[in-house]
């Protein structure tokens, strides 16, 4: 409720926080869920306001029919349904007055906040608290341009164009700003909505199975994917297409990322804690430097994989979330943090989990993950791969072969003038050096002890011989 108070820039905050579950605790992100369903909507004249404004002409000019009670209430904006003049029913999101005002300037109090508390707070030293600011500034700021949401539409409609089974809303960019969206509606049922489902005759295990791959193909095969498998972004139309809506929240994935999700994801199925611990690493995750000992986070980490079953965590939707919990405490415990894009991926996949496991129980993901980590690897060491990589590497290695010489000719100016310096980074040497300090004193006491008593034997001898 005092993020609520706070406004929107701390809604949105909150709501991207009970996502970070390698953040916080499971009793927080159980907390600030509850700011995904609990907004108040604002008075319709104020939004029509914001789209006269950005239009350029009264809402009745542009539409024939505007609902006023909206069907969607979020942190940043409001979603109606409408009807275009002599066009179809559309839906059009309309951006609440003064949010990117009122975000830049929370924004810029949450960096000083937390440029602050990494100096003066101990326990900032578990997070990247300034990059966690401005993640957060990135992603908000990137959900506040509905330009670029409606560019991700296209992306997807584009992505799915030889797929007649799902269907991506067409953007009307006549009226579309960077404050308002107007795109086709799709007309549907909710897919967790069961009743609907059966007395319309759909196969829900089918469903199911067709739901997860449109995630999976996003996240192994596309570059960006949709971040928000919520049950209300996901239709299905009286003939079976998937209706897929709110492209807000868009990431995007490049193959090496990629590449090292399979990895995390092989090493999972495989309960193998050193290729998790290598793809985490590789996917951007804090260094052991940093994060502590290795063989602590092994030791962990075997712990907590050993403790679940790979069936359990694939076939169960409890099991999932979890184990997935356990994970996450450990990486916590650990001092672990993810980047964004990789927690979003792997967070994305269990939604995915979760949203088949609600449409048929006995949904199985585990087919369906696996073989799309099979042919990631099988692309990545494709032969067409290779040959696709070699040109760029050529280039790559002939770039640094022909700079090889200049390169060196400087290092030797720059040492035969007595210029050339040597850093060493000695971060966390306190700690050995406070290891070698007892240690050297112990050798001195020891030392210390031994001459006295070698000295008390001769002592003694002395004496007695004397006599």
């Amino acid at each position: 409720m005092a993020i609520e108070e706070l406004g929107t820039t701390f809604v949105k905050l909150g709501q991207i926080l009970s996502t970070r579950a390698d953040l916080l605790p499971p009793e927080y992100t159980k907390e600030l869920s509850k700011l995904q369903s609990s907004l108040k909507p604002l008075p319709i004249e104020l939004m029509k306001d914001v789209i006269s404004d950005d239009l350029g002409r009264p809402v009745d000019e542009v539409f024939s029919q505007f609902v006023s009670a909206p069907i969607g209430v979020a942190s940043i904006g409001q979603v109606y349904a409408c009807t275009v003049k002599d066009g179809p029913e559309v839906v059009v999101k309309v951006q609440k007055p003064g949010v990117p005002e009122i975000v830049a300037e929370d924004m810029y109090i949450l960096g000083k906040a937390a440029v602050s508390a990494t100096k003066h707070w101990e326990g900032a030293q578990q997070y990247d608290l300034v990059g966690i600011v401005q993640e957060i500034a990135d992603t908000i700021q990137t959900e506040t341009d509905y330009i670029q949401e409606g560019h991700n539409a296209e992306y997807f409609a584009w992505f799915f164009k030889k797929d007649p089974t799902i269907h991506i809303p067409i953007i009307f960019w006549e009226s579309t700003t960077p404050r308002v969206i107007t795109m086709e509606r799709i007309h549907g049922i909710g897919i967790l909505d069961i009743q609907a489902l059966d007395k319309a005759g759909f196969d829900r295990k089918e469903l199911a199975r067709r739901s997860v791959s449109i995630w999976l193909k996003m996240v192994f095969e596309g570059e960006a994917f949709h971040a928000d498998p919520h049950p209300g972004n996901l239709f299905v139309e009286p003939d079976g297409r998937l209706g897929l809506v709110d492209f807000g929240m868009t990431v995007t994935v490049d193959n090496d990322v990629r590449w090292h999700l399979a990895n995390a994801l092989k090493a999972i199925l495989d309960r193998n804690a050193d290729m998790l611990i290598d793809a985490l690493i590789e996917l951007g995750a804090v260094s052991l430097r940093e994060a502590g000992s290795r063989a602590r986070l092994r030791k962990d980490m075997k712990y907590v994989m050993g403790h679940f079953s790979t069936t359990h965590l694939l076939k169960r939707s409890e099991s999932v979330s979890y184990n997935l919990e356990q994970l996450f405490t450990m990486l916590r415990r650990n001092r672990i943090q993810l980047p964004s894009n990789t927690f979003l991926l792997l967070k994305t996949i269990v939604m995915a989990q979760s949203l088949g496991r609600g449409l048929d129980p006995e949904f199985d993901i585990a087919p369906l993950l696996q073989s799309s980590v099979i042919r990631a690897i099988r692309k990545r060491y494709s032969i067409i791969s290779a040959l696709r990589r070699m040109p760029m590497e050529a280039a790559q290695l002939a770039s640094l072969a022909g700079g090889l010489p200049q390169r060196f000719d400087r290092m030797l100016k720059t040492a035969e003038r007595g210029e050339m310096q040597v850093r060493a980074d000695v971060s966390g040497i306190d700690k050995y050096i406070h290891d070698i300090e007892q240690l050297i004193t112990r050798a001195v006491i020891i030392v210390l002890g031994a001459s006295v008593i070698v000295g008390l034997a001769l002592f003694f001898l002395a004496t007695r011989l004397g006599k």
